[in-house]
């Protein structure tokens, strides 16, 4: 990936250098600070020139990160659970014992009441 400017610039240079045009001028940045011109007069080449970009410096923000703990009320909710089958021994209705499912299982909702949480987060505090 880091290559396909590169290619893109090669590219270009193989279109622009047989073109019988007086002057092209092919220009091109190259990540943040780096800027690369080529300049093509009939057939010869002009080397790379790079210049550097200007950028307004804004002064960094004084301050500090903190953490705050906040309680935080999380409101009640209904949960579902599965509930597997429960297997014992059951006696059927002449009295003699037979391995089976006592309780069927599935899923039962469930009520989770109101809590308090105590959670944490990051404040920038300027100075």
């Amino acid at each position: 990936m880091k290559r396909f400017p590169l290619l893109c610039v090669a590219a270009l240079l193989g279109v622009v250098v047989p073109a019988t045009a007086q002057q092209i001028s092919v220009e091109g940045r190259f990540g943040r600070s780096v800027v690369g011109q080529v300049v093509v007069d009939h057939g010869h080449h002009v080397p790379v020139r790079s210049r550097p970009v200007l950028r307004s410096r804004v002064p960094a923000p004084r301050g500090h990160w903190q953490t705050v703990h906040e309680q935080v009320l999380v409101p009640g909710y209904w949960f579902e659970e599965h509930v597997p089958p429960t297997y014992g021994w059951r006696r059927d209705a002449c009295g003699r014992l037979h391995w089976g499912v006592v309780d069927p299982g599935g899923c039962r909702r469930v009520w989770v009441p109101a809590r308090w949480e105590t959670r944490s987060r990051r404040v920038w505090v300027a100075c």
